[in-house]
This record gives structure tokens, sequence and C-alpha cells, in this order.
């Protein structure tokens, strides 16, 4: 049995403004790419971190607004108070969706092909579940790699669910999720964060944004699998700016920075007036008691020279010569 032909199965509205692989099929927001090529077994750790700092959808990238978190689970009977899982949640539409195009949820006698598991057999029943909310996103240990963080998603508040072992039982469901499907509010800092994440040619910039959001104060953020580029930079001193700086420092920050994301972050900043998306208020929250004060207008520069009495730039409080005495990478 091969998976249904993406043409013969009709796309969701709020994944029409996916871009599209060579061969046609739409990318969706949790997977690698890059201009020359797009990986549909690799879910990037890097693009979950948007996905949680945001609020998104890991098949189309918009936000979930008032809709129900779904997760795959593997698990026969009633569920714990709470389920973890590695996977970013989606919509319901964008689940069963995926489950008539994607060839391992297709299929009951597919298997997974990443290095790591390749051979795994999917189950006879794929069971998807709907939450209410998002209540926790944390860096774990892999159990597949030992040394290896990646994010995993905590849902509580189980409201709905659907299971199937082919395609064919849950067209009508479907059709149903087509008929009520409704546009999503999308202000603009948050669409061009959107747009921006969603290119074929997005190098990291929005999970950037996500740090500089509050994510930079996650526990053990910067230990998770492909974050190293993003170590020993200012991110959390950007991270202090907009937690405790003034509307006018953050307006600046932006309106001042080269960075496209860091120029819609500020202002998505703003536009919340304080209610995030669960995971980054936690984060946000933790980094209240390890922020002094407000961070530096904009990143500083590798080796930037300070007066070595004068305030670190880092945002740590402490002084320079003691803190950083070579500088802030950027």
């Amino acid at each position: 049995m091969s998976h249904t032909p993406q043409g013969t199965v009709a796309l969701p509205r709020r994944m029409r403004h996916l871009e599209v692989d060579r061969r046609g099929y739409p990318v969706i927001a949790t997977v690698e790419r890059s201009l020359e090529e797009v990986n549909f077994g690799g879910i990037s750790e890097r693009r979950k971190l948007a996905l949680a700092a945001f609020d998104w959808c890991a098949v189309c990238g918009m936000p979930f607004a008032d809709e129900l978190r779904w997760q795959m689970v593997f698990r026969d009977g009633p569920l714990p108070t709470a389920i973890v899982s590695g996977e970013a949640p989606v919509h319901e539409v964008c689940a069963l969706y995926a489950a008539q195009v994607c060839p391992y949820l297709f299929s009951p006698r597919s298997r997974l092909g990443d290095e790591m598991r390749k051979g795994v057999v999917r189950d006879p029943v794929v069971r998807f579940v709907g939450f209410e909310s998002t209540s926790a996103v944390a860096a774990h240990e892999s159990q597949l790699q030992i040394g290896i963080y990646t994010l995993h998603f905590e849902h509580r508040g189980q409201t709905d669910e659907f299971s199937y072992r082919t395609p064919d039982e849950i067209r009508g469901r479907f059709a149903e999720a087509l008929e009520r499907e409704k546009d999503l509010p999308v202000s603009d800092p948050e669409g061009e964060l959107i747009r921006l994440f969603n290119r074929l040619d997005e190098e990291g910039e929005v999970a950037g944004a996500a740090l500089a959001a509050g994510a930079a104060f996650a526990k053990d953020i910067f230990e998770v699998q492909g974050f190293a580029p993003y170590r020993g930079k200012s991110y959390p001193a950007v991270a202090g700016l907009m937690l405790k700086g003034t509307a006018q420092e953050i307006r600046e920050f932006s309106d001042g920075s080269g960075d496209e994301a860091y120029r819609a972050i500020g202002p998505w900043v703003l536009e919340r007036a304080g209610q995030f998306p669960t995971a980054l208020q936690r984060w946000r929250a933790r980094g209240q008691s390890m922020v002094r004060r407000p961070g530096p207008s904009a990143p500083q520069g590798p080796g930037r020279s300070v007066a070595k009495n004068a305030p670190c730039p880092c945002g740590s409080g402490r002084k320079a010569r003691r803190c950083h005495p070579s500088g802030i990478a950027g």
C-alpha cells in the first residue's frame, strides 16, 4: 500500500501559505529544510523551540488560538493526567491531512527510516488525542541518544480523540474538519514571524527571536541538539531587555536591528501585553530572577571594548572586567 498522492487530498486553507519542495509537497513547519534539500524525516529542535514559544502548529506553522492541541499517542486505554512527547502538537485538520499523505501515518505496514529508529513498524492503530493547551515545554535527555537533549511537550486536559487503522476510516471526519475550518487571527508582527519561519531558506532566525522573547531563560536550552550556534551569544541579554526593558527601549532595539526576525519580535512582545503562550510565559517567569536590569539596546559584537569598571553589556549587573573581559559575542 502506498500513501495517497498529495494532490488528491484537499489542502486545508491554513496550509496554503507553506512553500513546497521540488516535487510539489508542502514543507511542514517542523522539518529541516534548505533551498537545496528538504528532509521530511528530520525534525528540527530549533524549529520546535519556535513552535513552543509562539504556540504554533507543527504542520502548518500557524497559531492554535482557541483550537485543541493534538498529539499522536502510543498507548491504549485511559491516559495519565499528563502526556509528554518529543513531538510538537498540531491542529486537528492538519493531523487528518497528514494521516492521508504521510507514508508512515498512512499504512499499517509502514516503517520508520530515520537513523535511530530505522525499521520500526507503525502501530496497527494510530491514536490522536486533543488537549486544551500545552502545559509545559522542557529540555530532556533523549532516550535514544545518551547526552543529547531534545525538547518535550507536556499536555493536560484531554478533550477529544480519534483513531484509525487506515485513512479510509477518517475521511469523513476530515471532510467535516475542512468544512468548519476557520481563519486564524494573526497580527502583523506575528504574520511576519510566520512568513520568515516557513521560508525554505530559514536558518534559525525565528528560533533566535524565540530565544530573545524569553526562551533563552529555559533550563538547559543551550544544551539542546542543534543549539551550539546559539551558545555564547547575547540572547540572554536581549531576552532581559524584552523582559524588563521599557516599551521605548524594546521598540528602539527592534527598529535598529538588521535582523528581520528581531525587527518583528519587539512589536510582537509589546502587543502581547503580558499574555504569552504558556511555555514562553513560564520561561519569562524564570527569567525574572535571573535578570537584574534590562539588557543592551542591541547585541554586542565580538570583543567589543568597554571600560573595565563599567557594567557588563550582557546585563548581568557585574563589572565588565569580571564578567566578560573580552566582550560579548554577537
